[in-house]
């Protein structure tokens, strides 16, 4: 394997997902051929497929990647743990793994014990156990705990025993999954300098997963992003975590503008759901006769654009393309649909539109678009984009409005790429295509502008004046609710003041998690020159350089009547309090912890 330690070649792993548990035993002891009268019917779900990888010796590689994106299933399969379904793994040395808290040690046996135990199964000696034995102990510094019994310690003394343990033998791949997790930061930096220790004095190859991207960035000469098995990136650590960070902030933004335009009727703890931050559109393929073509229609990739932006993707034939835990999925539950199994050619991973006798005859997907296109009142068109190979041209395409299917149009045999326009009205029924979105509740009429304020949750005042629109933007000029330390910014107050109001204040104020006011930015219209406001407009906050440290933060905003000198809160036109989300980031070179408040300051060096 010349200098490899590890090398994956095209690499795969399906799960069977079974309608009923007997059919799961069934295969399970391989009894399948003494019950072929009984049709056994699963779902295949793809973990990883088509991955390709090659980890030279000495590498300490590092692996991110959201919650389910396969990065453990990976790493079971370089670690022996489980058999891949395709491809081939060929690894070069001896693995220590730790891969999950609570696999290895016994429970009952002390901590002296289990490591007795651990390092004989590795074919330790009685004297190198007991050389090695003092060694551990003083690096996981639990000398008051080391005869006590497993069962009694903490994830993160459990943590520092296995970690300790795993690597006094000097393995040639150590492969760490989330176990340093739960320990503290003091012992997590001691684990980063003995792992690169290990690289540089006996050459040892090390696979780290962790979402603490500053432990990776400061440990791993090279990143791997893994996003739904597949590796979306691969490269140096910086570059690498950019990329997903700003895929992270993209879905983090969306979530926090989808909290502001539903603040004003919920809770705020209920806004975390998904149906507060997405529409879903279903879709579907079809004959146009309503018949499953008996021909495999091939499909490749189902992209959705709102103008000349994709807001949703579905890589038909990839990994995890059929989880209904991703927003955008297809739907192939057996003897309901039709779509065929996952399959490759040189093109690509792609499921074919084939009859399968599904009950139905059709081949249906869903999307889930951000509530910020689709209550955008300048929302661009909706299109739906197919790659596929249709040999026929009656496969029709529908999307469901709430109450049936609605045609969009005939794919085309003659090409590989097609469009399809879908209007607002299929998300909004008896909405007007091209009529400005309100938002409003399931099943409810939309939301009519009035003019004095209604007293919901979340919102208060007495009439005479409402904010309309609060906006955000960075120092580049975008409108965005994720900003970096030190940034300029501007927060722009739109309102409509139903009659003259006589130097009204305007107030925008952030709060931290814990509900302490982190700021307080307070302008009457006096000082900017207008004793008396009516009408439309606007008032703009202005930051030359943005102090509030990393954290997510929880804005209110108001337009007051006066302000108080005992500084209690005055009568006010109109308050939306708590209902802008935002966060503010740390640049990615910056791992160390820099406060809430970075305050700028200007030192100075002398003699003394």
């Amino acid at each position: 394997m010349d200098d490899c330690a590890v090398r994956l070649r095209n690499l795969g792993k399906m799960y069977k997902l079974f309608r009923h548990p007997a059919d799961k035993v069934v295969d399970a002891f391989g009894l399948g051929r003494w019950t072929f009268w009984r049709k056994m019917e699963y779902r295949e779900f793809w973990a990883l497929r088509s991955l390709n990888l090659e980890v030279r010796q000495g590498e300490r590689v590092g692996i991110i990647g959201q919650n389910g994106a396969g990065k453990s299933t990976l790493l079971k399969i370089i670690s022996g743990n489980i058999t891949p379904t395709e491809g081939t793994v060929d690894v070069a040395g001896r693995i220590q793994a730790l891969l999950e808290l609570g696999t290895g040690f016994h429970p009952e046996f002390t901590g002296r014990e289990n490591i007795r135990a651990s390092l004989a199964l590795n074919g330790m000696s009685a004297t190198q156990i007991r050389d090695k034995m003092e060694e551990i102990v003083d690096f996981a510094e639990l000398e008051d705990f080391i005869d006590q019994p497993l069962k009694t310690y903490s994830a993160g003394m459990y943590a520092r025993l296995a970690f300790s343990t795993a690597t006094v033998i000097s393995p040639e791949i150590l492969i760490i999954d989330e176990v340093l997790g739960a320990g503290d930061a003091y012992f997590a930096g001691k684990c980063v300098e003995r792992m690169k220790r290990l690289t540089h004095e006996s050459g040892a190859t090390v696979l780290f997963v962790s979402h603490d991207l500053g432990s990776v960035q400061a440990l791993c000469d090279r990143l791997i992003w893994i996003h739904r098995g597949v590796v979306r990136m691969d490269g140096e650590p910086l570059d690498v975590i950019k990329e997903y960070t700003a895929m992270v902030r993209r879905e983090e933004e969306a979530r926090m503008r989808a909290r502001d335009l539903k603040v004003m009727k919920k809770q705020a703890v209920l806004l975390d759901r998904n149906e507060d931050i997405y529409d879903r559109i279903i879709l579907h393929l079809i004959g146009a006769d309503g018949v499953a073509p008996e021909v495999g229609q091939r499909v490749y990739c189902l992209k959705l654009h709102a103008g000349d932006q994709e807001v949703a993707r579905i890589d038909v034939g990839d990994p995890m393309d059929n989880s209904a835990d991703h927003q955008n999925y297809i739907m192939d539950e057996p003897g309901f649909m039709d779509w065929s199994r996952s399959k490759k050619d040189q093109r690509g991973t792609y499921r074919e539109y084939i009859n399968l006798k599904g009950r139905y005859n059709h081949a249906p997907f869903e999307f889930a678009i951000p509530k910020t296109y689709t209550q955008d009142a300048g929302r661009p068109p909706l299109r739906l984009d197919i790659a596929g190979a249709f040999s026929q041209g009656n496969i029709a395409v529908e999307a469901w409005n709430g109450e049936g299917y609605v045609r969009l149009g005939l794919c085309d045999p003659s090409r590989e790429e097609q469009s399809f326009k879908i209007p607002w009205s299929i998300l909004r029924p008896g909405e007007a295509e091209g009529a400005a979105a309100e938002p409003r509740e399931s099943g409810k009429a939309p939301v009519q502008p009035k003019r004095a304020v209604e007293i919901k949750s979340g919102e208060y005042g007495g009439g005479g004046a409402k904010i309309t629109a609060v906006r955000m933007y960075n120092g580049r000029g975008e409108e965005t609710r994720s900003f970096q330390v030190g940034d300029s910014i501007r927060v722009v107050l739109e309102y409509e003041a139903f009659e003259d109001l006589l130097n009204p204040v305007f107030v925008f104020c952030a709060y931290l998690p814990d509900g302490k006011c982190a700021t307080q930015w307070i302008a009457a219209s006096e000082q900017m020159g207008h004793s008396r406001v009516s009408g439309k407009g606007a008032v703009t906050f202005h930051v030359e350089q943005l102090a509030l440290g990393r954290s997510a933060y929880v804005a209110s905003v108001a337009i007051f009547k006066f302000l108080r000198a005992d500084g209690r809160e005055p009568e006010s036109y109109h308050v939306l309090d708590r209902a802008i989300h935002f966060q503010v980031l740390q640049d990615l070179g910056v791992t160390y912890e820099m406060g809430l408040c970075v305050q700028p300051v200007r030192a100075e060096l002398g003699n003394g």
